[in-house]
């Protein structure tokens, strides 16, 4: 110590009992302290006792560090100590041994109130090696042992004590102590008021505040989940006891410290004056306020008396310790405080058990007995007004106010004014004497403070709920509010939390909030606002509420009822606080002995502002012996529902922010039960929207809703219970809204599927909105500013399973989209009940439903009607009563009267077909009703508005004519008269054919003979146009439904140079009974060449040999020669026909169908035809030549056989080399063929097919056989074949192969001629390497030094793959490397020019085994046809291999383009794309697109024809991931 203590004072509390408490306080207290202090107290106890200190007030100079006053009390023992200055709440301290010192320390510039600190003994624990004392902000600590069994016959102390502005959250994580038997004791002492069976606690563990240890203090045994304890003040001790019987585990701590908030100021809500004529008692239990605060509270210059209107709602301000203060010529003389909090009434606040200190030391123990009558009660004097009995002799004063007597009184302190007040009290640290006057004072001033605080504790040991709220002043919160709010229940409980009312200001709650933690997880929610159905549900024991304001505007504040639920224990349960998130049903293992029911419950949380979407995509709950499943809202107005059984995907929406979800499962069983389901919050839904609910199980109207708050939300739920297995169907009937900027709209959402429509603009037709599951909301966006009007009608229907159900809509208008029954193209499955497919379009819109293949199990046909009984289609137009359709049916049309169809399909036990395939496009309707019609009689007549007057400029007219499909529809003009156009392009009338695309636009005046025009199918578009020049009296026309005539229903001609032709209903599959002519006229001069890229129909006649079923048949008008007939399936055929026409007539009987054919045709010239000779053996010799097959490029002749011999000198081998080669088609070559002989190598080999690629062949010797045969049917164009002659190889150590040579062993050296010296000038050499099948070609360039130039055009090395192979050429200066082939032929070809030479190269070379190869077709070579799919790149999304070029054949009925999207695409990259590309190839135009390499996001790409090939070609080097695609087909009407 520095210097001595000018003040010192040693308090021993060893000997009396009544001393083992009291106070220490600052000098001068309850006034301000002096300048310049330095004051020591010691404080001493007996060894078995250590030393509480409780800070009651405490108020210093604040400064940093506290350099200024400060106050540090220190552990005498331990040495411990702490330094405390400013100002900051109650709190304690304790020592670590029985002797304490507080040094006290004031500088001389500004003083305070200073403190005043309570102290009392407590006993010291027992010595333990486990006691601990922790002062970090944080920590952990466990049972002795842990996570072994505790030892017997302990008792340890766990001390936490943190900074005095903080509190303590103590979580216990796991805890299993010994518990005993049930018995009538409160299960938490020192908080319950009445006994509650618990447990006993044979080992325990007992948690108190220090400062609070009459209020807070619990006591915890058995086994426990995981739960929290929170404090009020800064200290606490855990106090763990076993005894001699059973150990456990026990438990393990960790606790943290939050901020405090500090302590508020005290207020002056009453004060008098001595010898004023109010009555000071009388005045104080007035109910009225009165009197303004006095500028001096201690001056008696001020003399009214005075009294705070806050005392009208003292019960609201949470009022917590009050203080009297008696002065005396402008002094604090005394003052006494009380705890207020408990009181119910203001009358109560005095008593002597509230007190909290007094400066009389025989006041610290109220005894309200004996002997001593100490007895203080107020109002504020002893016994009716009299210090004691009637002469005075017993009494002891300490304070007294007398203000009751009207005469002069018994003791010779009382007044002798009848009812004006004297403050007496006593100057002693004791009570004066009654009978002596001695030790009593006057004071001048008497006065009441209140110290208000917000923060509250709430438990519900003794009550079931109670109210949390906040503290009002004339009906609105108090500003500049900190409110801390504890809720803490037993561990096995769990807190509920329902707020009745919630006012607070709006904004983005950083001013006026309600903050709540549960304090378990952590999970919080900050709100502000207005709030309304708003719950919390903790996880845990525990809550903390914290409610601020500022000092701008007041509301009206918040209610809440708090109730208490028992925790979950189970695994399938708990309390979630995500925004949304995931819930499945928990399976656990089978228990061994024993089944029981276990209650699982979860709890969704979202913040208060929000609701909740729980969907369920699967759900299957069928248990007789649990008997709900309950989905319920936490709102005590809203039903919650059971559901149960095998449900379809569905939503509900809770009314609150908060649902609960319970069930119950036989542990066993559950296997058996599966439910998935996803939650979503609704951040849109705010609390002061319009809010409501509808069941739609009751058919409804609703319109918008009617609010006069302006830029508000209101929302509207129309739902169905999930058990009823029904959709929402709304009918909006008006629709006005005059925005066009969207600020008011009506957004319509399907909470189960997330699809949603919103609409801000007047809709002129009623339009309908149909939900994919059972809920919709609809949300209504209301700018004052705008009209609105929406009426509108809900109802349900009943839906199927989600994996039957497809949605369809367009983003794009003008495009098109389709639609199949399942496994379309092969046959649907049987017992479909239902498939269904809802197409929706914008309100303007209309449907257009096209089948171009129909083919269902056919009618039931009776005496009196037909019906589709068994497998039907069945379309709804969700306004009009539906249609069905089955059997087999040829290309027809539908449309709807609205903006929805929904599609049904349904299939039974027998008969399946293939099913449907339709396309469906949106058409415009017109806002004028009265200018269009739906005609759907057999005969009926139509006409221009206004006839027969003129009709109105600037016109659009639609007029929709629907027949029954095998339908098509006669028209016939009785009257035109409309402006005239070489084009119709001013007024016309034009009608189109929905299905055929057949149109016609009608003009002009005619008054003659009728004009007539008839469809192809059964659905008609008319539509009459005017502009605004002339007028006229336009048109009146019949119209009349007729049968579609099979026989003329393909006859179709072509005229132009290149074209398609396609089976009906290609690449369906064909129509039975049907006959097809397709006539084909090129220019004169030319000839027609047939490419057949597709042909699958059904096969010959096994027993003819002949194609007696279905076939095509070809005919040229002027060769019969090159007539023929062909059925069955081709691949590739080519067939040339030698005339500008030709007929092709396509028959199928009554039974089986196929796919079809799609066939090209172009006109050619007639360059290179050979005459058709009888004979065409041939002998060829020179070392190289050419020859083809008769008649080439047109078919060869029937009952053809060739023979063509080349032999040359013995030398050489022959290299031959088919390209083109086009020759019937059959798996082992039996009918048209080119047979190859070899007789020095001994083979003998058929070919026949198409082959895209050259088909090289080399022979042993020098001698070649190549007979060709046709038979009696399908003729091709044949080959043309070009052949060389090869030296044959000889061997060489270094091999230079000029000019040419083939070796065939399997390893070897070559180089340039002269390496290492420069090759000559002029040089072409050729090495061919022939290796055995499976091997392939390694070269080693060791050195390599050619001319170099960017495209390698001087000197060069070319390196080939053969046959057909990729090639790579290289030139310049390389370091070595190495080049393998992709075949077991490969050839490498040197070449120099007349200019530089270099040093040249030489390389290694070794034929390596392939193990297992795959065939490149079946690798990655393919070909779709199908409307729509996807496709990738071999291993996608893997590395594609090198040297390889992928094709992908994608091909579509003509008449349409092909959408391709590539999802993901990476190759690898180079500026020009020469190394790796994807390229495009539209067919049979050969036009090419860019080539594609590096890495996109996404693409697209749009052909210009029905046919396309994409292309993969990669390189010897780098690999990449390739490609994914998917393609759609697109149609143009």
């Amino acid at each position: 110590m520095d210097t001595a203590p000018t003040c010192y004072k040693f308090i021993d509390i060893t000997s009396d009992k009544k001393l083992r408490q009291g106070f220490i306080t600052s000098a001068n207290f309850p006034d301000n302290y002096d300048n310049s202090l330095n004051c020591e107290y010691v404080i001493h106890a007996d060894p078995l006792h250590r030393i509480v200190f409780y800070f009651d007030q405490f108020n210093l100079e604040p400064s940093t560090g506290c350099t200024a006053d400060k106050l540090v009390i220190e552990d005498l023992f331990s040495r411990r100590s702490e330094t405390y200055c400013g100002i900051v709440p109650q709190f304690s301290w304790m020592s670590d041994s029985n002797e304490a010192r507080i040094h006290f320390l004031t500088d001389d510039s500004q003083t305070y109130e200073g403190f005043v600190i309570g102290y009392e003994i407590k006993d010291r624990p027992p010595a333990s090696e486990f006691n601990l004392h922790m002062t970090d902000s944080t920590g952990t600590f466990t049972s002795p042992n842990f996570p072994e069994a505790y030892p017997k016959n302990s008792k340890v102390q766990y001390y936490i004590q943190v900074q005095p502005d903080k509190y303590i959250l103590i979580t216990f994580h796991e805890f299993w102590l010994e518990s005993g038997d049930i018995v009538t004791t409160p299960w938490s002492s020192s908080r319950s008021q009445s006994p509650q069976p618990t447990l006993s606690c044979p080992d325990k563990i007992v948690v108190k505040d220090i400062y609070y240890s009459n209020f807070l203090l619990d006591t915890y045994c058995g086994h426990q989940q995981e739960f929290t304890w929170i404090s009020r003040s800064n200290a606490v001790i855990v106090t763990f006891t076993s005894d001699a019987n059973e150990e456990f585990r026990g438990f393990t701590v960790s606790y943290r410290s939050l901020q405090r908030t500090p302590p508020a100021d005290w207020e002056l809500i009453f004060r008098n004056v001595a010898g004023n004529y109010e009555n000071t008692y009388s005045r104080w239990i007035d109910p009225r306020a009165y009197g303004f605060f006095p500028p001096d509270i201690k001056s008696t210059l001020y003399r009214e008396l005075y009294k705070s209107d806050l005392m009208l709602d003292w019960t609201e301000l949470g009022i917590k310790r009050i203080k009297i203060n008696l002065y005396k010529d402008g002094v604090n003389v005394r003052q006494l405080r009380f705890y207020a909090e408990e009181s119910k009434s203001n009358t109560d606040w005095f008593k002597c058990e509230n007190l909290i200190y007094s400066p009389y030391t025989d006041l610290r123990e109220c005894d309200l007995t004996g002997d001593d009558r100490r007895v203080f009660h107020l109002p504020f004097e002893i016994e009716d007004g009299h210090a004691a009995d009637s002469n005075c002799s017993f009494g002891k004063m300490w304070f007294d106010l007398e203000d009751v007597s009207a005469l002069t009184g018994f003791c010779y302190y009382e007044t002798t004014s009848a009812g004006r007040p004297y403050f007496a009290y006593s100057t002693r640290d004791t009570a004066g004497d009654t009978s002596s006057g001695e030790g009593i004072g006057f004071a001048d001033i008497f006065a009441i403070f209140i110290q208000r605080d917000c923060h509250d504790y709430v438990d519900l040991d003794t009550t079931a709920t109670a109210t949390v709220k906040s503290r009002l002043v004339r009906g609105l919160y108090i500003k500049n509010e900190v409110c801390d709010i504890t809720v803490q229940l037993k561990p096995d409980e769990r807190i509920l939390m329902q707020f009745t009312h919630f006012v607070l200001q709006q904004g983005d709650c950083n001013q006026d909030y309600v903050e709540i933690e549960d304090v378990l997880s952590g999970a919080a929610d900050k709100i502000c606002g207005t709030q309304d159905q708003m719950t919390w549900t903790s996880s845990g024991n525990s809550l903390l509420v914290r409610f601020r304001t500022d000092s701008a505007v007041a509301f009206t504040g918040f209610i809440a009822t708090v109730s208490k639920e028992i925790r979950d224990i189970e695994d399938c349960s708990a309390v979630n606080y995500d925004d949304e998130g995931t819930l499945v049903n928990v399976v656990k293992p089978i228990p061994t002995t024993g089944f029981f029911l276990e209650d699982c419950t979860n709890v969704i949380h979202v913040h208060p502002s929000q609701k909740i979407v729980i969907t369920f995509s699967k759900f299957d709950y069928q248990f007789d012996d649990c008997p709900q499943f309950r989905i319920d809202d936490r709102t005590d107005d809203a039903e919650g529902i059971v559901v149960y059984g095998s449900l379809y995907p569905f939503s509900w929406t809770s009314q609150s922010n908060e649902l609960i979800i319970s069930y119950c499962a036989l542990t066993p069983y559950r296997n058996y039960l599966v439910y998935n389901a996803t939650y979503t919050s609704i951040s849109t839904i705010q609390a002061a929207a319009v809010i409501s609910f509808k069941d739609a199980e009751i058919p409804g109207v609703f319109s918008w809703p009617q609010t006069t708050a302006t830029n508000t939300d209101s929302f509207l739920i129309i739902r169905l219970h999930p058990n009823d297995l029904r959709r929402v169907i709304l009918t909006i009937s008006d629709f006005v809204l005059s925005d066009q900027s969207c600020s008011s709209f009506m957004k319509i959402i399907d909470t189960t599927t997330k699809r949603e429509s919103m609409y801000c603009a007047t809709e002129f037709q009623p339009f309908t909105w149909t939900s994919d599951a059972n809920e919709v909301l609809l949300h209504f966006k209301h700018n004052s500013n705008e009209q609105h009007q929406v009426n509108a009608d809900y109802r349900s229907y009943h839906r199927t399973r989600f994996d039957y159900y497809s949605f369809f809509t367009l983003e794009h208008f003008d495009e098109s989209g389709s639609f199949t029954s399942p496994d379309y193209p092969t046959k649907y499955p049987n017992n479909r009940n239902y498939e269904e497919y809802l197409i929706h379009a914008p309100p303007s819109y209309i449907i257009v439903i096209t089948f171009s293949k129909f083919s269902l199990e056919d009618e039931t046909v009776t005496t009196t009607e037909i019906k589709c009984e068994h497998d039907f289609v069945e379309l709804y137009d969700i306004q009009t009563d539906p249609v069905v359709f089955c059997g087999t049916k040829s290309p027809f049309a539908w449309v709807s009267t609205g903006n929805e169809v929904l599609v049904k399909f349904l299939s039974d036990s027998h008969t399946v077909k293939t099913g449907f395939f339709a396309k469906y496009h949106f058409q415009p309707r017109l806002s004028d009703q009265s200018c269009e019609g739906l005609f759907t009689a057999d005969v009926g007549n139509f006409m221009s508005p206004g006839y027969p007057y003129q009709y109105d400029n600037n016109v659009v007219c639609q007029y929709r004519f629907q027949a029954a499909p095998g339908k098509k529809i006669h028209f016939k003009f009785l009257h035109l008269d409309i402006e005239d156009h070489v084009d119709c392009a001013n007024d016309f009338i034009t009608l189109i054919d929905v299905t055929s695309g057949k149109e016609k636009a009608f003009c002009g005046f005619k008054q003659n003979a009728p004009i007539t025009w008839e469809s192809d199918s059964n659905l008609v578009f008319g539509k009459f146009s005017s502009n605004d020049h002339y007028k006229f009296s336009g048109f009146l026309a019949t119209y009349e439904v007729k049968n579609v005539d099979k026989s003329s229903a393909c006859v179709q001609n072509f005229d132009g140079i290149s074209g398609h032709v396609s089976s009906p209903w290609f690449p369906s599959s064909y129509p039975n009974d049907i006959t097809c002519v397709y006539t084909i006229t090129v220019a004169e001069g030319f000839l027609i060449n047939l490419s057949f890229d597709f042909f699958d129909i059904e096969e010959k006649n096994t027993d003819t040999n002949a194609c007696d079923y279905d076939y095509l048949s070809i005919t040229n008008p002027v060769n019969s020669q090159e007539n023929q007939i062909i059925c069955g399936k081709k691949d590739d055929l080519q067939i040339g026909i030698s005339n500008n026409v030709v007929v092709l007539t396509f028959h199928s009987d009554f039974i089986k169908v196929g796919p079809g054919f799609y066939i090209t045709y172009t006109q050619t010239d007639q360059t290179g035809i050979q005459p058709i000779t009888t004979g065409c053996d041939e002998q060829l010799t020179s070392l190289t030549g050419e020859f083809t097959t008769p008649n080439h490029p047109l078919n060869y002749p029937l009952n053809m056989d060739c023979v063509y011999t080349i032999t040359v000198e013995k030398i050489y081998k022959i290299v031959l080399n088919f390209d083109p080669f086009n020759v019937e088609f059959q798996d082992t070559c039996k009918y048209d063929f080119v047979q190859v002989v070899d007789e020095a190598g001994g083979t003998d080999k058929k070919y026949c097919g198409r082959y895209s690629d050259p088909l090289i062949i080399h022979s042993t010797n020098n001698k070649l056989i190549i007979k060709f045969h046709s038979d009696n049917m399908t003729p091709s164009t044949g080959f043309r074949a070009r052949y060389e002659s090869w030296l044959l190889p000889t061997s060489a150590p270094i091999i230079t192969g000029c000019p040419h040579i083939e070796l065939t062993q399997k390893s070897g050296i070559i180089s340039t001629p002269n390496f290492p010296r420069n090759y000559d000038l002029n040089l072409d050499c050729s090495i061919r390497i022939a290796l055995p099948e499976n091997y392939v070609c390694v070269i080693r360039f060791e050195t390599f030094d050619l001319e170099d130039d960017e495209k390698c055009s001087y000197d060069y090395v070319k390196l080939l793959s053969l046959p057909g192979g990729e090639e790579q050429t290289i030139c310049g200066n390389r370091n070595s490397f190495v080049w393998t082939s992709t075949t077991n032929i490969c050839q490498v070809d040197f070449h120099s020019d007349e200019y530089i030479t270099k040093g040249g190269f030489k390389a290694t070379y070794e034929g390596v085994q392939i193990q297992n190869i795959i065939p490149t077709s079946s690798e990655c070579v393919q070909t779709l046809m199908s409307q729509s799919g996807s496709f990738s790149s071999p291993n996608y999304p893997k590395y594609y291999d090198l040297n390889k070029e992928c094709i992908t054949t994608i091909f579509v009925p003509y008449g349409n383009v092909i959408e391709i999207k590539f999802t993901g695409f990476e190759v690898e990259y180079e500026e020009n794309c020469s190394y790796d590309f994807v390229q495009i190839t539209e067919l049979p135009s050969q036009v090419k697109s860019p080539k594609y390499c590096g890495a996109f996001d996404e693409f697209k790409y749009t052909s210009k024809s029905n046919k396309v090939k994409v292309a993969l070609s990669s390189d010897e080097y780098v690999s990449a991931k390739g490609y994914s695609a998917s393609y759609k087909t697109i149609s143009h009407y």
